[in-house]
């Protein structure tokens, strides 16, 4: 009996050796397939923030950019909420895109960690793991050629690991740049037709915006008036008192006709002192009232020309031409406004001249 009994205390211990082997085994197998779902996890972020630096560097503008921004922190992280925050011209931070919009965090929390976020090289974040509906709030600065434009803010219910930060923090860096670039993209376009003396569009401008507005005109069928106008006796103006005044002058008068027409309507420097606009829509008997009134308050402003020296004043004559939407043609209606600028001009000046097509 004896050697059976060595036998099953033999056996019992392998028994115990192999439960051993087997409870490591499955601490290794559920390790395995911990570290399987984590690497999956990365993996599909890692796919998710490529395609999403694709789809930025595709961006031409700050709000195409904000919200493939947004939209690809959903896309990261499930059932989160993804804020962006930019400072305006005042280094105020506003916030300018979010998704989902509903979410049961109070929005100072948002408010507060992107303000704490923008002036930090490090991540800030908050959690409320006591509450029914637990979250956690992670923030982190926007920042691109060494300049804080903002702060990125994700919320979620579970909590953020090192790997997480880690995946905000390079979507906020990548929409970051694509941030700055778009906003250098627009700044340049913006110069390239902008007048730089008087902020208003150029005469290039002009020109490309006439010929698409006639076309529109004629497809929808509907009129189009052009205003030409210069300014009476400039170089007079100039001699008297000099090119720095006569440049002021010249933004002064050119905000003065921007203010006396409608949003819709485009303002231009054509060249010197002379300026136009377009007024899509505008029928005939309007287009001479609109000029009136430009004209009117262009000779009721003022120029300070100096100390103890008493406002200049300066009058423009005005061109105007209308056509049917049957006729829109862009050159037509251009030589007629300059034509009936200079009949404008030959009958006086400082009045407006309306010349038939």
């Amino acid at each position: 009996m004896a050697p059976d009994s060595e036998r099953i205390e033999v056996l019992e211990e392998q028994i115990r050796e192999l439960q051993t082997v087997y409870a490591q085994l499955a601490a290794y197998a559920k390790d395995l397939n911990k570290t399987y779902v984590e690497l999956r996890l990365r993996l599909q972020q890692m796919t998710t923030l490529s395609s999403m630096g694709t789809r930025l560097a595709r961006a031409r503008n700050v709000d195409s950019a904000t919200r493939a921004c947004v939209e690809g922190i959903v896309n990261l992280f499930p059932e989160s909420t993804g804020c962006l925050y930019l400072e305006d011209r005042h280094q105020s931070l506003k916030l300018v895109a979010q998704e989902p919009v509903d979410v049961e965090i109070e929005p100072e929390v948002f408010d507060e960690l992107a303000a704490a976020a923008v002036p930090g090289d490090h991540p800030v974040s908050w959690h409320d793991l006591v509450a029914p509906n637990p979250h956690e709030v992670v923030a982190v600065a926007l920042r691109a050629r060494g300049k804080a434009l903002g702060a990125l803010v994700v919320a979620r219910d579970d909590r953020f690991d090192e790997d997480d930060v880690r995946v905000v923090e390079l979507l906020a860096n990548n929409a970051a740049v694509t941030i700055s670039n778009a906003r250098l993209y627009q700044q340049t376009r913006r110069l390239a037709i902008t007048d730089p003396l008087t902020g208003i569009y150029n005469l290039r401008h002009f020109r490309s915006a006439l010929a698409q507005e006639t076309q529109k005109a004629k497809r929808f069928k509907y009129p189009i008036g052009v205003l030409m106008a210069d300014i009476d006796h400039f170089k007079l103006f100039n001699d008297t008192h000099g090119h720095p005044k006569g440049n002021v002058a010249l933004r002064k008068i050119a905000q003065t006709i921007l203010q006396n027409l409608r949003q819709t309507d485009l303002v231009a420097r054509y060249g010197g002192e002379e300026f136009t606009a377009i007024l899509p829509g505008c029928d005939q008997a309007s287009l001479l009232q609109v000029a009136e009134k430009v004209r009117q308050a262009v000779e009721r402003t003022r120029f300070n020309v100096g100390r103890d020296r008493p406002p200049a004043r300066l009058t423009i004559s005005i061109g105007c031409a209308w056509q049917d939407a049957a006729y829109s043609d862009a050159p037509a209606i251009l030589a007629t406004a300059d034509q009936a600028l200079y009949a404008a001009k030959a009958t006086g000046r400082n009045r407006s001249y309306i010349r038939p097509m």
